[in-house]
């Protein structure tokens, strides 16, 4: 999925990019299969606020995971200190209000089973294996042999 590319400045003076701007460059790339980064900067364009304070912290634990690596529900409750509450970790998850940005779909199930995603298990599968990951056929990624598996 090709995305055209910013056009190019209306002047011959070259301003820094509105952060905005930047940031939606960063996605288009991201979407192209060019290997892209968010930096933590990009975290104070958007709005935690309006999430839960648990939201909150789910949405950061799962902002740390690297592109091209995985993690589990049950690893980031663990890693929140809360590790019973994998399910909830999914709930925050579902609510997600910016993918992408706050990779969601790096987020598996403990048996490696892809779980869910706002834009369906397809699309799950389709921006990890974008990164790196391996899914099989059945949709399971193996954490066992995932670069990360927290």
């Amino acid at each position: 999925m090709l995305l055209p590319s910013a056009p190019p400045p209306i002047s011959g003076r070259t301003a820094p990019p509105h952060p905005l701007a930047e940031l939606g460059e960063r996605i288009r790339r991201y979407l192209n299969g060019e290997e892209t980064n968010f930096e933590p900067r990009h975290l104070e364009l958007l709005a935690l606020e309006s999430c839960t304070h648990f939201q909150q912290h789910v949405l950061l634990a799962t902002y740390a995971i690297p592109r091209g690596q995985v993690a589990t529900y049950s690893g980031i409750a663990a890693q929140l200190g809360k590790p019973y509450a994998a399910r909830a970790v999914g709930n925050a998850l579902a609510y997600n209000p910016f993918p992408i940005i706050i990779p969601c779909h790096r987020v598996v199930r403990a048996d490696g089973h892809l779980g869910g995603y706002g834009g369906g298990p397809e699309m799950k599968r389709t921006l990890l294996e974008l990164e790196g990951v391996r899914v099989s056929p059945a949709g399971i990624v193996d954490t066992h042999h995932a670069p990360r598996n927290t």
